[in-house]
């Protein structure tokens, strides 16, 4: 079996280096940006697809802050991601706005949900926004917050991003570990045996559950072999097109193969040469729109009324910001020099 598994992976590999091949051939080679290190795996489709994405979240998150003052996961947290990271690659960015998409989690912290505040930490983080009095508090909230049950619950069902005790779990883990003072160490280390007690026993019920479930692995260091269980996992549910779908039944989508991309990059430790990322970024390129956007339909009960924040595809036009933030990051990681073997 693990041989046939692996001729099946050559094989596929085979086909993604001849079309990227082709591609490479038959396209004007573009130019390199401000002396930035590329690598020389992904073709220059991939380049052309993050540079659109990018235009499209620097402007349209820009708009966001214009039509409402709250902070929101799906466009402060990932564009700041996004934006931060396009610098690396040499993608020109607004850089007032990226220092204002982080800067909104300290401007509005009125919203009781942690997994909003743990994404709120983790956009100050990608700004490397010092500690401070307002980070002590997000910190101290989080800490006790359902103190009572050691792990962290939803208090919302929209999914994929507001329904994964996983996911929860993981924002609000990642902004104790990166921004909690000497004086609540003690605490946090509770909660994190805790969240590592429920870990190693949990079961996850779709792509949203593995895809933070390895996160939060690598964030509480379980042992590599449970890391690589978790990779594998999400390795075989790759669909025939290159692409991951939310849940079984559902056809792949932006948000779930960009979100999975990435942790397996950046919490699993997969090459980006490996034939399933090379497949993945297949996908990614293939289905995005001209104006750099990734459609993905919405499945959640909003909870606010509705209004045009400027992302293109109207009533899912949040979850597709999500999707083309995660799509994007994965685009970008590939286009950073990298040392994969």
């Amino acid at each position: 079996m693990k041989a046939l598994k692996s001729t099946i992976r050559a094989a596929c590999y085979l086909i993604v280096a001849v079309r990227m091949a082709s591609a490479e051939e038959n396209e004007p080679a573009s130019p390199k940006s401000g002396g930035t290190a590329i690598s020389t795996t992904p073709n220059q489709d991939v380049r052309g697809a993050a540079t659109r994405a990018v235009r499209l979240i620097d402007r349209t998150s820009a708009n966001f802050l214009t039509t409402r003052v709250c902070f929101t996961c799906h466009t402060q947290t990932l564009s700041a991601m996004v934006l931060n990271d396009a610098r690396k690659v040499g993608i020109e960015i607004d850089e007032a706005n990226f220092k204002r998409q982080y800067e909104r989690a300290i401007e509005d912290l009125t919203s009781t949900r942690v997994d909003a505040k743990g994404y709120a930490l983790w956009a100050l983080d990608i700004g490397q926004h010092a500690p401070d009095d307002k980070t002590e508090a997000i910190v101290e909230y989080v800490l006790n917050y359902q103190k009572d049950l050691g792990t962290w619950k939803t208090t919302v069902d929209r999914p994929p991003t507001e329904a994964s005790h996983f996911t929860t779990n993981y924002v609000a883990l990642r902004g104790l570990n990166r921004y909690g003072t000497a004086k609540q160490q003690a605490a946090i280390a509770t909660r994190a045996a805790s969240v590592k007690q429920w870990l190693e026993s949990a079961s996850a019920a779709d792509t949203e559950d593995e895809v933070f479930r390895l996160r939060l692995a690598h964030e509480i260091k379980l042992p590599s072999d449970q890391v690589d269980r978790f990779v594998q996992k999400l390795l075989i549910e790759q669909d025939a097109d290159g692409g991951w779908a939310q849940k079984h039944g559902m056809k792949p989508d932006a948000y779930a193969t960009g979100s999975v991309l990435v942790a397996l990059q950046e919490a699993g430790g997969l090459s980006r040469q490996d034939t399933a990322w090379l497949r993945g970024l297949d996908y990614l390129v293939r289905t995005q729109q001209p104006d750099g956007s990734w459609h993905v339909a919405s499945r959640a009960k909003p909870l606010m009324e509705y209004f045009e924040s400027g992302f293109p595809h109207g009533k899912d036009q949040f979850i597709s910001a999500f999707a083309t933030g995660w799509a994007a990051e994965a685009l970008l990681i590939s286009l950073t020099q990298h040392n994969d073997k």
